[in-house]
């Protein structure tokens, strides 16, 4: 069948397998994803790489704005959603059981954003488990890609990630064990003084894991500082 690829085809156009020139990036599959390939969809293959630990769902995304009232107000008239936590840098809202859906961040905050194009800031990923997000975290540490910054937000521990043009992508898992919880830590005085979170060190956090510190402390901020 024309435009199918068998399994152990050459993967090259013809006009490079003629020329005995090597496959370019854009017309061959990296040997690691070699597998099936049908309708220009490749499938990578159980027997070529390790199994992945896929994000649970997609969590929030985070745009950033210089208006955020405005912004915020229009994104919870579209969605009926409420406002979780807010100050003058940043807003949380959410519309069903997560803690929050989206979150806006004032783009002229000093020495911020505000020399960065675009609205988008980054969207997250929940994962399922944290010994998941370790899995993930070493899974990309192998193949050379490193997070831009690693922080325990106090509602979540994540790990954010840069794509080859600046786009910006969060794994995460949650730290508490409801909703209820993590909402009522995110309407509390640690949270309100500080919003963001504490920086950890992956490398550090992965060794504890590892060894089998118990899941409570390492879900605390400042169970892994970074240097």
């Amino acid at each position: 069948m024309s435009g199918v690829h068998r399994p152990g085809a050459d993967l090259r156009t013809p006009d490079t397998v003629e020329a005995g020139r090597p496959p370019s990036p854009l017309t061959a599959v990296p040997e690691r994803l070699s597998g099936r390939v049908a309708r220009g969809v490749v499938m990578a293959s159980q027997a070529n790489i390790p199994q992945v630990r896929l994000p649970t769902k997609m969590a929030h995304c985070v745009f950033r704005t210089d208006d955020i009232a405005a912004v915020r107000d229009w994104w919870c008239t579209v969605l009926g959603a409420q406002v979780v936590h807010e100050n003058e840098f940043i807003c949380f809202i959410s519309y069903d059981d997560e803690h929050h859906r989206m979150a806006f961040v004032n783009r002229g905050q000093p020495g911020r954003y505000e020399s960065r194009k675009g609205t988008l800031e980054h969207i997250a990923y929940t994962m399922g488990t944290f010994g998941d997000l370790m899995d993930h975290y070493e899974r990309l540490r192998a193949d050379g890609i490193l997070p831009v910054r690693t922080i325990n937000h106090g509602p979540t521990t994540s790990m954010y990630y840069a794509d080859p043009d600046g786009n910006g992508v969060e794994f995460q898992v949650e730290n508490f064990a409801t909703m209820a919880e993590c909402i009522e830590f995110m309407n509390g005085p640690v949270f309100a003084q500080n919003p963001i979170g504490v920086l950890f060190d992956a490398d550090v956090l992965l060794e504890r894991f590892r060894r089998g510190d118990p899941l409570a402390e390492l879900v605390q901020q400042g169970s892994a500082p970074a240097a």
